[in-house]
Order: structure tokens, then sequence, then C-alpha cells
């Protein structure tokens, strides 16, 4: 990997040819993401702004085709992401950004991909009636809609991270890693997230629940990140945190909720200190 980010930034034209062939082939758009990422936090809104024309152009062409905006607005919100992590230095307030960064996207998509997303309405009732449940067309909507949001929030935010590393292995060895086990949200943040949730909550309405979900964000991030400190910590090794990631892709519903609250705990309580860590917190 760090060859690959090695050769992305050896120049414009480099960089430019892997951003344009990962927008064209099947399923790799999210590497040019990545990259685009990369050249922004790295060199600036200058080069960034260009790169992210030209990788934009095969995705807005699979988007007159196919009706799909998703790999656009992906590009569209980690480009917009990057910037606001070169500019604040903080996850924080990157993460919050995040969510409303995904909530527009989901917009978006409502207004850009309206056929698409009848079609999946249509798929979706058709699995709820075969596991004998039901949801009215309009509910079913909202519903994807807000995992759409989710699932743009967890691209946009993999692609930043994923950047942000390549960045580390080139200029900054081991920067990354610390940077990421010292992401802890401030109470402040948590409070709100929690608050609005429990709002939306109570509102009932389909077209506020849907954005619950998408809230969460911030929340598991923090929480994976309290897991890598705790790991690096404990000296427990490579081993834990492949456990760790495997348990979760297997468990994720279970596990979710789990994490949340770990977040929350870590948030206002400073789990970090109870575990006796004295190194630096918030490194960036």
């Amino acid at each position: 990997m760090r060859a690959f980010a090695e050769f992305v930034m050896r120049g414009r034209l480099q960089a430019t040819g892997v951003c344009v062939a990962s927008a064209i082939l099947p399923l790799t758009h999210w590497i040019g993401s990545a990259v685009v990422a990369l050249v922004l936090l790295r060199r600036g809104p200058a080069e960034g702004a260009m790169l992210l024309m030209w990788t934009s152009l095969p995705l807005l062409a699979w988007y007159m085709v196919n009706g799909d905006a998703s790999p656009l607005l992906v590009l569209a919100g980690v480009g917009i992401l990057a910037m606001v992590l070169r500019v604040t230095v903080s996850w924080e307030i990157t993460l919050a950004s995040a969510v409303a960064v995904a909530a527009i996207a989901g917009f978006s998509y409502e207004i850009l991909s309206a056929q698409v997303l009848s079609m999946l309405v249509e798929w979706y009732i058709e699995l709820l009636v075969a596991m004998e449940q039901t949801l009215s067309p309009e509910e079913a909507r909202q519903v994807l809609v807000g995992f759409f949001a989710l699932g743009q929030a967890y691209a946009m935010v993999g692609a930043l991270l994923l950047a942000r590393w390549w960045q580390s292995r080139l200029y900054n060895p081991d920067g990354f890693g610390k940077e990421f086990r010292a992401l802890r949200l401030s109470p402040r943040l948590s409070i709100g997230l929690v608050a609005i949730i429990a709002l939306f909550f109570a509102v009932g309405e389909p077209a506020f629940g849907r954005w619950i979900p998408l809230l969460t964000v911030p929340l598991v991030i923090s929480a994976i990140a309290f897991v890598h400190w705790l790991i690096s910590e404990k000296n427990l090794g490579t081993s834990w945190l492949v456990t760790f990631y495997l348990v979760l892709f297997l468990l994720i519903q279970l596990l979710y909720p789990l994490l949340t609250t770990v977040a929350l705990l870590d948030s206002w309580m400073n789990l970090r200190k109870k575990f006796g860590s004295d190194k630096p917190e918030n490194e960036v």
C-alpha cells in the first residue's frame, strides 16, 4: 500500500490516471475517492479540486447512464471532509461534519436517483412481505434513505481514514495510529447527538427517525478508536485487533449498541484515565 501511495503522489498524471481508472472500473470508485482525499490533505485545494473534477467525469457518466448518483455523492463528500480535516485538524469536527454531509447526500440521492430509489423500495417491500412484515411505500422509502445516508457516511469516513493512513505512511510514520487512538468525542458533541436522537425518536415520524442510525456514526467510530487505544495500551498485539474486526463483521447488530455505549462512557467518564493511560489525548 505504501508503494501505491508513493506512485499516486509522484505527480498529477499518476494521481489522475489512478482516479479515472478506479472510477471507470466496477466497485473501485472508493479508491479514487481516497486518492482525492490524500491529495487534498497533502497538497491542498488547488491540486485536490483539479483531481476531483477529473475523477467526477466518469462517475457523472455512470450517473447519466444508470441513474445511480451514490459514487458521485461519496466522492463529493470525501472531498468536503478532507478539507474539513485539513483545516481543523480535528477528527471530532470531521465526524460531526460527516453526519451533516451524509444527510445532504441522502436528500440529494432521493432527488437525483428517484427512479433507482423507487425500484429499491419495491424490492424492499417484497422482501418484507416474504418475512411477513409490512411497511407502506413511503415508510419503506424513508427507511432506505436513512440506511443509504448511513452507508454513505461510513464510505466517506472509511475513504478519508484510508487517505490519512496513506499520508502517515509516506510522511509521518505511526502518526495516524497515534492520531486515531487519541480520538475521543467531547461531552458536548456526544450529549448533542444523544439529545437529537432522543428528539427524533420522541417525534416518531419516519421522516425524522430515518436519521437516527446516521447520528450514531461518530459514536461508533470513536468507540473503535477506543478499542485500538486499549489494545495498544495493554500491548495485546495485532491478533486482538483482527479478532475484534472479525467479531464486529459477524455480529455487527449485537455489537453496534455496545459500541455506542462505550463511546458515550469514554466521552463522559474518560475511560482512558480510568485504565491508567498517561499518554496525551487528542494528538492530531
